[in-house]
Formats: structure tokens, sequence, C-alpha cells
């Protein structure tokens, strides 16, 4: 078996002892710790944990001895640290797409962008230069709900790790939203999305 790298994300209410708990399951599971951070949010309560992880991993046995170690209402990600997959929304405006594409194509930005979709084909010619597929899916004649799954059923053929909002200018549904749990980021300076 290869040697991987992951990250592992844990929040859970904040206790004594938690680091040792955590480190101590991954040094059982003969991993190694590359990297690891945490805090606690005392207005909350709850402590967050980032611990970047190195080795042979068997997930299934690794989450489920931070289950048995964890206080109840833990959460806790394994993720592997490859480069992360992304599809693109667009509007109109180029100038947020732009930069992602030339970061991603010269290695400024450690993703690959799998497909961009617009409401509008007016960026179509700027995302075939970089040889990325674009898919117009008009709001047009739609209701909200319509358009949502026919954006969710185009942007689930690619698998993404994240939906990237690129001065995506339409309001998202709850129900799109919650489709893809902690996986939209916008990178447009309105909260509008």
């Amino acid at each position: 078996q290869n040697v991987q790298r992951k990250v592992l994300r844990t929040i859970c209410p904040d206790a004594k002892g938690l680091i040792a708990k955590i480190t101590n399951i991954c040094y059982k599971h003969e991993l190694n710790i590359v990297q690891n951070n945490e805090f606690v949010d005392h207005r909350t309560g709850r402590f967050f944990m980032r611990t970047e992880l190195e080795g042979i991993f068997n997930d299934n046995t690794l989450l489920a001895d931070l289950d048995s170690a964890l206080p109840e209402g833990s959460l806790r990600e394994l993720h592997s640290t490859g480069r992360r997959r992304i599809v693109v929304l667009v509007t109109k405006e180029a100038h947020c797409l732009g930069d992602l594409l030339m970061k991603s194509a010269y290695g400024g930005l450690d993703v690959e962008i799998a497909a961009v979709i617009g409401n509008h084909d007016t960026l179509q010619s700027l995302v075939e230069r970089f040889d990325i597929p674009f898919h117009l899916v008009s709001h047009e004649g739609l209701t909200r709900e319509q358009h949502d799954r026919e954006m969710t059923a185009k942007i689930d053929q690619y698998q993404p790790d994240y939906v990237v909002l690129a001065k995506y200018m339409r309001v998202l549904t709850p129900a799109f939203v919650q489709h893809y749990p902690n996986q939209v980021i916008n990178i447009h300076h309105s909260f509008l999305p």
C-alpha cells in the first residue's frame, strides 16, 4: 500500500485531553503528524483541530476509533490533500473567473477546474480557451426549483469537492446550498448569494 497524506478535521465540545486522545489514536494507527493546529472558541465552548497526517490509512477504523474517544456531538472528517476539483458558477462578468482560470493554469491556485457553468453564454469563449467544458444552464422560463434541479444535475456530473461562485449573480436557494453542505465558496465581495 502507498503512503498517503490526509487532513483530519475535528470539531467537538471542549474537554480536557482532546489533543492527547486524538494524537494517541493517530499514533496507534501508525500515522505521522506532519502539522497540527488547534484552538478553543471559549464563547461557544467548541474545540477545533486540523491535523495533517501521513501514512497508510484505514479510514473507517480510524474514524470509528475517534468516534469512541471523542465527546458526544463531535464531528470529524478525513480528506485527501490532493488537488481539489471545483465547478465554477458564473453570470456575465469575467474578472473573477479570469483570475481563477489564469491562476489554475499557471500554478498559482492548486485546483482542477472541472467545468464552468453559466446562466448566460457570455463567458463561454473565455472558458474554452483553457480547454475547460462550459455549460449553459439558463434560468429563463424556469422556476427556481427547476433551475436548481438542472444546475445540480450538471454540477453532480463532475463530482466536485467545491462549487465556486465567481461573481455568480443569482441568489442560491436553501435546497441548493443543502445539496452541497460546506462545499459552496463565494469569491464575490457581496454576501448576497
